[in-house]
């Protein structure tokens, strides 16, 4: 089994923003049912990963109100280089917002 998180385009927006470095920026990306995630570096693209949208909210702007599924499931280096400060400041959010 998998651990998914499942967020809006603005807080994943927010947290890969906290993580970028001077010579690099994140872009986000919506076409159809999925949301892509461009990672660039200063010599050009450095990997960029695609998650489903499961749910959009109607009557709410578009980056709050659509949401998607994000796993972990590539095994590659770049693949851990991303996901691994990508799920602890999800794991920071989730136990900030846990309802007792």
């Amino acid at each position: 089994m998998e651990l998914c998180y499942m967020v809006s385009i603005s807080v994943l927006e927010e947290i890969l923003q906290s993580e970028a470095k001077p010579d690099t920026i994140y872009t986000l990306l919506t076409s159809g049912d999925t949301v892509t995630v461009v990672h660039f570096g200063v010599s050009g693209l450095i990997n960029q990963f695609a998650f489903p949208i499961v749910h959009r909210i109607p009557d709410v702007p578009e980056d709050e109100g659509t949401l998607m599924l994000l796993v972990a499931t590539e095994r590659s280096r770049e693949w851990q280089s991303f996901w691994h400060p990508l799920e602890n400041k999800l794991l920071h959010c989730c136990s900030l917002n846990t309802v007792a």
